[in-house]
């Protein structure tokens, strides 16, 4: 299989389990990998054959801005379910990181990896 890779997209949105992380708007940073096939793409070259990686993008940047959650990993939860409805994804490993958010650390996060069919 092959792999659409993102890293470190920028993200705005309101996530946290403070009222203050939720009030402002911070900056998350998105880092996905994601199994698909291009073996369509591969023949045709043409982007309409495979997964784009910047209308993924766009996609994600939308889900992070137009939602408010506590938790990364409920967030992350999200993110997949939406990608995994709207493009032909078979696995996803989503990161999703806070810069300056911990004393201390340069970055602080999750990461969660699902399968199309967890979300059958």
């Amino acid at each position: 299989m092959d792999t659409i890779i993102i890293t470190d997209l920028e993200a705005i949105g309101h996530v946290g389990v403070k009222e203050d992380e939720r009030s402002i708007p911070q900056i998350l940073l998105i880092n996905l990998r994601a199994i698909s096939d291009f073996s369509k793409a591969i023949k045709s070259d043409d982007v309409n054959d495979t997964n784009n990686y910047a209308t993924i993008s766009k996609r994600i940047k939308t889900i992070v801005r137009e939602t408010t959650y506590h938790l990364l990993e409920s967030l992350s939860d999200h993110i997949m379910r939406v990608l995994f409805k709207e493009f032909n994804l078979e696995e996803i490993t989503l990161r999703i990181e806070k810069p300056h958010r911990v004393a201390n650390t340069r970055l602080v996060g999750i990461e969660m990896t699902r399968k199309s069919i967890d979300y059958s």
